[in-house]
This record gives C-alpha cells, sequence and structure tokens, in this order.
C-alpha cells in the first residue's frame, strides 16, 4: 500500500515539475519582443526625411505610396546582431531591391552613428546600399524603436503591417513578405507565429 501511495506521490511531483518547466517556457516564448506587436501596426508609415551618409538626403515621399513594399531596418554600428545580419541585407539589396522597381524597397536607417563610422562598417561588411542617418534618435523614435536590428514590413498602401526584432535574413524577408500579402487581415498574434515558423525555417 505504501509502495503504491509513494508512486502515486512521485507521479504527482513529476507531473508539477512538468508543468512548472512547460510554464516557464511559455514565459520565455512571450519576452521574445515580437509578441509585444508595434504601436504603428495598421497605421500609416511615419515619413523621414533625413541625410545619407553617402551624401544627399533621402525623403520618404520618393518611395512609399509607390505600389511596392518597403522594407525599413533600423541597426547601429554597436549591435552584434547586427554583424551577423549584415551580409544577408546586402544580398536582399543587390539580388531583390536592385533587379526591379516591383520589388520590395530596401531602406537602411543607421541611429546616431557618426558618418564615418557607418562608412567603416559598409566597407567592412562590403555593404553597396545607401543609408539614412539617425542622427539624434528623431527617426526611430517616431517608429518606436526599442532596439537594433529592427526590421518594419510596410506594405504598398504604406500601411505598416508588421515589426519584427532581431536578426533577419533575404529568405525570410521574402517568405514573410509573401505570408503578409496571403494573410492581409491575420492577427499580430498569428503573424508573429508565422514569423516564429518562417524564420526557424529560413
Amino acid at each position: 500500500m505504501s509502495s503504491k501511495f509513494a508512486n502515486k506521490k512521485s507521479l504527482i511531483i513529476s507531473a508539477a515539475i512538468l508543468s512548472f518547466f512547460l510554464a516557464l517556457m511559455i514565459y520565455a516564448l512571450k519576452q521574445d519582443p515580437n509578441f509585444t506587436p508595434s504601436q504603428l501596426v495598421g497605421e500609416q508609415a511615419p515619413t523621414i526625411s533625413a541625410p545619407v551618409a553617402q551624401g544627399g538626403s533621402f525623403n520618404s515621399q520618393d518611395i512609399f505610396h509607390h505600389n511596392r513594399w518597403v522594407v525599413v531596418n533600423f541597426w547601429s554600428s554597436y549591435c552584434n546582431v547586427c554583424r551577423n545580419e549584415a551580409p544577408e541585407i546586402e544580398n536582399f539589396y543587390q539580388t531583390v531591391t536592385l533587379k526591379s522597381n516591383e520589388n520590395p524597397y530596401f531602406l537602411s536607417i543607421n541611429i546616431q552613428d557618426d558618418k564615418e563610422t557607418i562608412k567603416q562598417w559598409q566597407n567592412n561588411y562590403k555593404q553597396s546600399f545607401p543609408v539614412i542617418q539617425d542622427e539624434q534618435g528623431l527617426i526611430s523614435l517616431k517608429y518606436g524603436v526599442t532596439g537594433t536590428p529592427e526590421t518594419f514590413f510596410i506594405a504598398p498602401d504604406s500601411t505598416v503591417k508588421y515589426r519584427v526584432a532581431g536578426q533577419v535574413s533575404k529568405d525570410f524577408i521574402l517568405n514573410f513578405i509573401a505570408w503578409l500579402e496571403k494573410h492581409p487581415t491575420a492577427s499580430q498574434e498569428e503573424a508573429t507565429k508565422a514569423l516564429i515558423n518562417i524564420r526557424s525555417n529560413s
């Protein structure tokens, strides 16, 4: 009788421990910043007007509302994840954005680095795209950026569809845009689950 009781007690303890660790896993998953949607989702993308590190200036009126997706990537030189992301970003720019005016446009925005730091970064990572300088952090403030890298997916009508926190790749960007196009009315929770699934397979 005592042996059965001990076995039952052991099973209860094991179940309790399993439940505890399952709860911890769910909690950890919920800490993914992508589970906290950007307040801009569903809104028109804030306008951008700023200098470009390579010279000249940029105005978002030149690309927003032009019937193409816009991928806005915020980064900084002190961001380690941005280093891993750098080659993929260049690959996307070269093989997608530059191939056709109908393909998604790539927009790079650096937060608070000086021009020389940006140029050195691009030289180190063999990047060729123009970089918008958010010298005072005002653009990132408008977009509600909380860390780098963060990437905003802006639909052809200039509506912000999603904000991805963390590293992105060429395949991820293309696959996620394809998913967003197929699910235009998806909730942010559904989009986040899709994001996690696509990221694990990209």
